[in-house]
C-alpha cells in the first residue's frame, strides 16, 4: 500500500464508521446513505491509487471498483473471491453483475451524479426544490435492506476493513 492509498483508506474507514453509527441510531436515510456512498467512493479511490497516480475526479467509483475486481488477474482470483466471502471467483463475478445496478444507484446519491433528482445532501430540483433529503424515502435504502443490498453493504464493509490485504492486487 502506498502513502496515497493509506490516506484514502483512513478516510474510507472513518466514513464507514460514521455509516455504522448512524445506521444503528436510526438517523434519517439521507445521512446513513451519504456516509455509505462516501465510504464506497473513497475505498474505490484508495484502490485506484495503487498505480501512484490520482484516479479521475468523480464521485462515482463503486461500480468501477467492483467491475475491476471482477476482472482481476487469474493468479489473484481465488484469493480475492475468498477475501470477499465467495467460494469461487465465478460466483463473485456473477454476484458483481447482479449487484451493479444497486452500486450505480448508490453512486448516484452524490449531488454531482444525481442531476436534479434524489441525492443525499441537497433539496431538489435545484431551481425549485420540492424535496428535502431528510424527509425523503430513498428507494435505494429499501433495496440495500434486501438480500442483495445487504450483501453489497457486507462487501463494502470487507473492502474497507481488509483493504491492506488486496490494496496492491
Amino acid at each position: 500500500m502506498n502513502a496515497y492509498q493509506e490516506l484514502w483508506w483512513q478516510q474510507a474507514k472513518s466514513d464507514h464508521a460514521a455509516f455504522v453509527l448512524l445506521r444503528g441510531r436510526g438517523v434519517e436515510q439521507c445521512h446513513v446513505l451519504h456516509y455509505l456512498q462516501m465510504a464506497a467512493e473513497k475505498i474505490a479511490k484508495a484502490y485506484f491509487w495503487r498505480s501512484g497516480k490520482p484516479p479521475a475526479r468523480s464521485h462515482a467509483g463503486l461500480r468501477q471498483f467492483l467491475k475491476f475486481l471482477g476482472h482481476i488477474g487469474s493468479r489473484d482470483r481465488e484469493r480475492i473471491a475468498n477475501l470477499f466471502s465467495f467460494g469461487r471467483f465465478s460466483d463473485f463475478q456473477n454476484w458483481i453483475r447482479a449487484i451493479l445496478p444497486i452500486a450505480h444507484d448508490l453512486d448516484r446519491l452524490a449531488p454531482d451524479l444525481a442531476s436534479d433528482g434524489p441525492n443525499a445532501e441537497y433539496p431538489w430540483p435545484h431551481a425549485a426544490p420540492q424535496y428535502a433529503p431528510a424527509q425523503f424515502d430513498f428507494a435505494v435504502w429499501a433495496t440495500l435492506k434486501s438480500g442483495r443490498g445487504r450483501d453489497l453493504m457486507r462487501v463494502i464493509h470487507i473492502a474497507v476493513e481488509r483493504f491492506p490485504e488486496y490494496a496492491d492486487t
